[in-house]
């Protein structure tokens, strides 16, 4: 489950990149590929890697119980990226075959009950930082997404969404506050990646996250005197475990 969800991450993210090079076109083959992978997933509850903190032993319960909307997928942030990709291909694709059973479970997972719980997770003392920043980023592109889908259950959805996507932002914005040098691993607490969606979704909606990401980066560049839209090479991913193991290992895209 955990590869069909790294699998969706990988071929989505570069189609819509690529898409904007004029490359390669996010098609309907290609989401009629991709759709059942996401669809399959979450709503799946096991296998499941939690990643939690634990207080005492009321935190032991099960992954729907602590995440009644994003469960599935293995890990939370698949389970959010599961998301992003219904989202995305229900906006690019209004007839897409399988549209009213994929807009069931999203509809099933993004509701104000389910968000209100998510939100009291974030908000425990022993998991403020959980999913710091790889799956926060997610967040954020899902309620993009979200937003751009012109639909009557995207503007509910966007709604129910919206208190965990503030709070996603204020702790964003805690978390600049903090960062001192560039976290440049190739796991998922990676701030290019991270920090690079962030600031994709507050130049549309969020603009005192936008400066606040403006301002780090720049700090943060002149203080290790990196170059704007600096690009390193590696010829190996330097360990298995990494998520990040492309040819091309984008150190940070700077702001203009």
């Amino acid at each position: 489950m955990k590869l069909s969800a790294t699998l969706i991450l990988t071929l989505l993210f570069f189609a819509l990149q690529a898409q904007q090079n004029n490359s390669l076109v996010f098609d309907r083959e290609k989401a009629n590929y991709l759709y059942h992978f996401a669809y399959e997933c979450i709503d799946q509850e096991y296998p499941n890697k939690l990643g939690q903190v634990l207080g005492d032993e009321s935190y032991l319960a099960t992954p729907r119980e602590l995440h009644p909307a994003f469960y599935g997928c293995f890990d939370w942030h698949s389970s959010v990226h599961g998301h992003w990709t219904l989202v995305t291909i229900l906006k690019e694709f209004p007839d897409f075959e399988y549209y009213d059973e994929i807009l069931a479970k999203l509809k099933k997972n993004i509701t104000k009950v389910n968000i209100q719980k998510e939100m009291e997770y974030f908000d425990d003392e022993h998991n403020k930082n959980y999913e710091r920043t790889y799956g926060w980023a997610w967040l954020l592109k899902l309620d993009e997404a979200l937003r751009e889908w012109d639909s009557p259950e995207s503007h509910v959805m966007h709604q129910n969404l919206l208190p965990l996507v503030e709070l996603i932002s204020d702790k964003f914005s805690g978390f600049l506050d903090k960062l001192i040098y560039p976290i440049r691993v190739g796991e998922h607490t990676n701030i290019a990646f991270g920090m690079s969606f962030a600031y994709d979704y507050a130049k549309k909606y969020d603009t005192e996250l936008a400066l606040e990401i403006e301002a780090k980066t720049s700090h943060i560049a002149e203080k290790y005197e990196i170059d704007n839209f600096k690009v390193e090479t590696f010829s190996l991913k330097p360990r298995r475990s990494d998520v990040f193991d492309l040819d091309l290992y984008i150190l940070w895209e700077m702001v203009p």
